[in-house]
């Protein structure tokens, strides 16, 4: 029997779950001018992020492929681990928690049509925007937990989004050239639209982290052209071999 060619990456989660937030979380919080904003902020990423993945984790059942459809639940589990982080977050700037957001209510409604390619896609565009998201954030904001829990959760995305970028390169391989091409390109293009979204809805605390909308918006713009350009080349599902680290 053939090993599954996401064995290293179910590896590579499973040596990661479990693990607690390294953060000094007694340490004094000093009250100033922005918490609010940041609170709201994160209010909204909290609820993004606490989604219990059933129509993913079905999607990932229908592949066949059991070394998938577990690391697919271990990353849904990671999800709901930095949405308890965020929740922390969130009460140590009094912030409330929130039942609905339209944006996230957006989002949803998007991954529920479509198959996992497109599920995935959704998924990639809000790991992309987490990359700078969760670089900006501490910017905003002088707090030793803010810090720690940025640091953490933007470590565990840039596994997320290495994982979900050589899943596609597996599948986008399959397509022809001139579909491949179509699909990265209108990928590319939602991610720009959503970024523009993402930035003014978030304008607040990137005005306190000295971050303009554009330039939040250009991090976000380069970034998925790397990864476009990663996922189109020939050996993209090649990295479904190479999980990072742990």
């Amino acid at each position: 029997m053939h090993e599954s060619a996401y064995a290293r990456w179910l590896a590579f989660f499973d040596g990661r779950s479990g693990r607690e937030l390294d953060a000094p979380l007694h340490a004094p919080f000093t009250d100033r001018p922005g918490r609010h904003a940041v609170a709201r902020s994160v209010e909204r990423f909290e609820l993004g992020e606490s989604g219990d993945g059933a129509n993913l984790k079905r999607l990932a059942a229908e592949m066949g492929d059991p070394a998938y459809t577990r690391a697919i639940e271990l990353f849904v589990a990671e999800e709901i681990q930095h949405a308890e982080w965020l929740g922390t977050l969130r009460r140590r700037f009094g912030g409330e928690r929130l039942e609905s957001h339209w944006s996230d209510s957006a989002f949803v409604a998007l991954r529920q049509f479509g198959g996992l390619r497109r599920e995935i896609c959704v998924l990639l565009t809000a790991e992309v925007i987490a990359l700078t998201y969760y670089r900006v954030l501490p910017l905003a904001y002088e707090d030793p937990v803010l810090d720690a829990a940025c640091a953490r959760i933007l470590r565990d995305e840039r596994g997320h989004v290495a994982f979900h970028r050589a899943m596609l390169g597996r599948e986008f391989a399959t397509m022809p050239g001139p579909a491949r091409t179509a699909s990265v390109l209108a990928w590319r293009a939602f991610v720009t639209a959503t970024a523009k979204v993402v930035a003014y809805d978030h304008r607040e605390v990137l005005a306190l982290a000295g971050v303009t909308r554009a330039e939040f918006e250009h991090e976000v713009r380069d970034r998925t052209q790397r990864l476009a350009h990663a996922v189109r080349s020939p050996g993209a599902a090649a990295d479904l071999a190479h999980a990072p680290a742990i």
